[in-house]
């Protein structure tokens, strides 16, 4: 498949089919690898890059979050909690069989904030050239934030060229959804109004890799912390999930349940083993699907 003019190249995402998934997937897409591209001669002029290094890379958008009346900013940020983006490309590359850049140093829970390096990238949405390269991002926070026009028009651009962003609100407590606010509006900001849209259950984002069911996008609880007779408590408030289309392609999801959460507590000490399986499943099915489409 050639590459097209414009458009995120995903041949850089993966070079290794070492399942039928993800050979399926790839087949299907037209994705070709890069050991494919460089024997074919198409051979980056500038050198080795992370692309060429590994399968998949998940870079977290950094952005800048307000500070609400009456109390500071947090305590989740933009780089909160690395070890939930480790676990869940650990996973990912065990059930797949693809290499992905390690986060070292990131065990579940700890540390609360990435260090300087650790994330395997970090990009903004300043420059367009440096988030076109990642056909994949991630997006987390606690707390309201906004986009300069310039962030707007990169965020359009990259997502009609073929990018997928994933954004998870990450409510601590019974806190606002604060996060889930400010990223439904500026999606609708960007691409215009009634273009958030509820994901339905029967999409393949819910049943490629794992089926989840009736119920979709898992929803994170205590379910340790509850004291007998007590209604849920929520970590994340369930709007279900939403995303913006463009044409027939899933390109953004937007969530308010704190899968990423979820992707830390290995251990299942916070919301149990099932739920953190719940959540690592939703996170692989996301990928699979944004690589593919």
């Amino acid at each position: 498949m050639d590459k097209q003019p414009g458009k995120i190249n995903r041949r850089e995402f993966l070079r290794v089919t070492g399942s039928a998934a993800i050979s399926t997937t790839l087949a299907v897409s037209g994705v070709v690898s890069v050991a494919e591209r460089v024997a074919g001669g198409d051979r980056d002029p500038i050198g080795t890059t992370d692309l060429d290094q590994y399968d998949f890379v998940m870079p977290r958008v950094k952005f800048v979050e307000q500070v609400m009346k009456g109390k500071s900013p947090g305590p989740d940020f933009w780089n909160v909690r690395p070890g939930g983006d480790a676990n869940l490309l650990d996973e990912f590359s065990a059930v797949i069989r693809c290499k992905t850049k390690p986060i070292k140093g990131a065990n579940n829970w700890e540390p609360q904030y990435a260090e300087p390096g650790q994330l395997n990238a970090v990009v903004t949405f300043d420059k367009l050239d440096d988030i076109t390269k990642y056909p994949f991002l991630f997006m987390t926070g606690e707390n309201f934030y906004t986009f300069t026009q310039n962030q707007k028009y990169n965020l359009r651009e990259y997502i009609t060229r073929g990018g997928f962003l994933l954004m998870d609100d990450c409510v601590v407590g019974n806190g606002g959804d604060f996060f889930y606010q400010s990223s439904y509006q500026l999606l609708e900001e960007v691409f215009g109004r009634g273009a958030v849209t509820r994901i339905p259950p029967e999409h393949e984002i819910f049943h490629n890799v794992y089926d989840l069911g009736d119920t979709g996008l898992p929803s994170l609880d205590y379910p340790k912390r509850r004291p007998p007779g007590s209604l849920p408590y929520m970590h994340g408030q369930n709007h279900g999930a939403r995303g913006v289309f463009i044409d027939d392609r899933l390109a953004t999801f937007l969530g308010s349940t704190d899968i990423h959460c979820g992707w830390c507590d290995r251990q299942g000490f916070e919301f149990g083993r099932p739920n953190y399986e719940k959540a690592i499943q939703m996170g692989i099915n996301i990928i699979m699907y944004a690589i593919s489409h």
